[in-house]
């Protein structure tokens, strides 16, 4: 049964293959944020530098958006390869 459904993906591996590399690249942008306030807190807040706050501010700020991103563009291709799967069933 499993190959039956594995041999109805066919043209959509490509798709099914980026839903996971947005998704991992998603974690991995989430994850840092805390990591990117912790920087900001200890290098920036505690020594009083402003270069720095908004330096790991700015950071912060693009991993948000490239996590939204990702995520945007798993749900994309999560929905396209879903689809097609449906479509090609017996």
């Amino acid at each position: 049964m499993f190959q039956t459904l594995i041999a109805q993906i066919k043209e959509y591996k490509k798709p099914s293959f980026l839903v996971s590399l947005f998704m991992a690249l998603e974690v991995m942008f989430e994850i840092s944020i805390p990591f990117v306030m912790a920087n900001l807190l200890d290098k920036g807040v505690q020594q009083s530098n402003m270069s720095n706050i908004w330096l790991y501010g700015d950071l912060m700020l693009v991993c948000a958006f490239l996590s939204l991103f990702c995520g945007m563009q798993s749900a994309r291709y999560a929905a396209f390869a879903s689809a097609g799967f449906a479509k090609n069933l017996p």
